[in-house]
């Protein structure tokens, strides 16, 4: 049993190392203050990009600032989704407005080995986050936007 117990194990651990991220570097890292339209049009839930239904915002100016697509298919706009609600009018009170808000917009490289390919994936990944009334939003995008040789990963 222990036999069978230690080559589970390092065929898990060799799975795992197949696909491993070397290196992960911040880019850049920015404010930035946008409009946010708090009405029944803009923030609604939804399940457009997601695998079950969120509170989501649409942002139609992230578009100006953010250098990955942050659209869901089938939205008016690029979104920010949060988690800490699913009533729309939790964020609306019944005060629709526009109304400015910040948000951190991070930039960063991922380099990852992929030993079954024998390559190294460059990465780009663009988070945001930024409160909106209390309630914390955020999105993530990433793209495979480069592979090199796996010497040249680190």
């Amino acid at each position: 049993m222990k036999f069978l117990t230690a080559i589970l194990l390092l065929i898990s651990g060799v799975a795992k190392a197949q696909l491993a991220a070397v290196s992960n570097k911040v880019i850049s890292e920015t404010m930035v203050t946008l409009n946010i339209d708090i009405s029944t049009t803009k923030v609604k839930l939804s399940g457009a990009g997601y695998s079950s239904p969120v509170v989501k915002v649409l942002v139609p100016d992230l578009a100006d600032v953010t250098l990955l697509d942050h659209r869901n298919v089938g939205e008016g706009a690029p979104c920010l989704a949060t988690y800490e609600t699913f009533e729309p009018s939790d964020i609306i009170k019944n005060n629709p407005a526009v109304e400015k808000a910040d948000f951190k917009i991070r930039l960063s490289k991922i380099a990852t080995v992929n030993a079954t390919k024998n390559i190294c994936e460059i990465t780009l990944e663009e988070s945001i986050r930024g409160e909106i009334r209390g309630f914390t939003f955020v999105h993530d995008r990433s793209k495979v936007i480069a592979t090199r040789a796996i010497a040249d990963c680190r």
